[in-house]
């Protein structure tokens, strides 16, 4: 949720103000002001997403998943509409997604928890994770 200062901001941006002048009348800068309107053009965009993603009739999907983990999901698979069965055909496990720069728990988290409501929980060499990290 936007605070209230947030909105105003956004309201002054849309309405053609330029970040110069905002800044001026909240006493912040210009680049603070920047910073302030991307991020929130970024929540609004991912609830967008999450309402988009709700009303498809194929659950889960890939929308539901973080921003972050679906672009890298995307590029593993080379497609941006992969499906829970493109990764089970993977025989998918911790040490496969690990190769992946940049992927980290919180990942590994989302990903296991996405396919288990899909109804594909991940293989026996996923639980070897702790045993792998040094």
């Amino acid at each position: 949720m936007a605070s209230d200062r947030n909105r105003q901001i956004i309201e002054r941006r849309r309405s053609g103000e330029s970040f110069s002048a905002i800044g001026s009348a909240f006493g912040i800068s210009r680049e603070r002001v920047r910073q302030i309107v991307e991020r929130e053009e970024r929540r609004e965009q991912r609830a967008r997403e999450l309402e988009e993603a709700a009303r498809l009739p194929q659950q889960p999907n890939p929308l539901q998943l973080p921003p972050r983990l679906r672009n890298m999901q995307a590029e593993l698979f080379g497609t941006p509409d992969f499906t829970p069965d493109d990764v089970a055909a993977l025989e998918y496990s911790v040490a496969m997604f690990w190769t992946i720069p940049n992927f980290g728990s919180r990942d590994w988290k989302e990903l296991k928890t996405r396919m288990e409501r899909a109804g594909k929980p991940a293989g026996a060499s996923t639980r070897q994770r702790r045993s792998a990290l040094p």
